[in-house]
């Protein structure tokens, strides 16, 4: 890892309207260019809007296609790398909650949400990949909301090489207190536990279609430690961070305290615990409405 410049964005996402959503992500992007970010990290279906529970708006979009075109466009013009959110639909008609990482040379990557909770099942279905991002500076990986409630998830990622993980994410239904306490609990041990920065935002605002969202977005150094969060919980807003290689480094310096170097796979594999680095997706009348019609 280099010494590197992240930004997160908390924004509000109008369901339906990926061209309003689109300019907004334009104009923070230009921003962050300006304040010479490097990468910039948008919410979850920040481009169509978050509307689980409904298979008809917003519409799920190819990849490439018509917003990922106009993403590009404006990746490739501002010469930074940033992460969008998708509602994406594969070339065999199967929809997916989707990060795309947009870089300088175009779309760079996708990551699709491994783990659905009840409430989205039926609207999309989960992904079986974890894969990590290389950056000029930095290798990087993504978890959509939901996913980073599974400890597992993180330690793969690090156990890759991520040195940072992005979690994007569309949630609701607190005040942005109860949210940030709650986030508390255990966004800053993924970090702490595996020795990465991570990172977190949220949408914000109503989304058009009766959800309401409380922003709330900070970032986490391989200590655990917040080093950076929003103001407020009812407009976008972007945090800007340097994120240290240095601090990283000493992070994992002390061996006792650099809790991967003494994970004993071997006996988790013994317990059943241990299956590698995959995530296995298993078949369950669950999941039947992953293809939507």
């Amino acid at each position: 890892m280099q010494d590197i410049r992240i930004a997160m964005v908390q924004m509000q996402s109008i369901v339906g309207n990926a061209e309003r959503n689109i300019d907004v992500i334009g104009r923070f992007v230009a921003e962050a260019a300006s304040n010479d970010v490097d990468i910039v990290c948008f919410p979850e279906l920040g481009i169509n809007g978050y509307n689980a529970g409904d298979t008809r708006s917003p519409e799920p979009e190819p990849i490439p296609g018509a917003s990922t075109d106009r993403l590009r466009d404006i990746a490739e013009g501002a010469g930074i790398t940033f992460l969008a959110g998708l509602l994406e639909r594969d070339e065999s008609g199967i929809v997916y909650n989707t990060q795309i990482v947009f870089g300088p040379g175009g779309i760079e990557g996708v990551y699709r949400k491994t783990h659905v909770p009840t409430t989205e099942i039926g609207t999309w279905c989960h992904s079986g990949d974890l894969p990590v991002f290389n950056h000029s500076k930095v290798r990087f990986g993504i978890e959509i909301c939901y996913d980073s409630h599974f400890p597992e998830v993180s330690t793969a990622l690090a156990s890759k090489g991520a040195e940072i993980i992005f979690l994007p994410h569309a949630s609701g239904g607190e005040t942005p207190e109860e949210k940030y306490a709650r986030w508390l609990r255990y966004v800053p041990a993924r970090a702490y536990d595996n020795g990465v920065f991570v990172a977190i935002c949220n949408q914000v605002g109503d989304n058009g279609a009766g959800r309401t969202f409380t922003g709330v977005s900070f970032v986490c150094d391989p200590r655990g430690e917040v080093i950076a969060r929003t103001e407020h919980g009812d407009r976008d807003e972007m945090i800007v961070v340097d994120l240290s290689a240095a601090s990283l480094a000493e992070a994992r310096q002390e061996p006792e305290t650099f809790f991967r170097h003494f994970r004993r796979p071997e006996i988790y594999k013994s317990w059943g615990l241990e299956s590698g680095l995959t995530i296995n997706v298993v078949d369950s009348p669950d999941i039947l409405h992953c293809r939507i019609a």
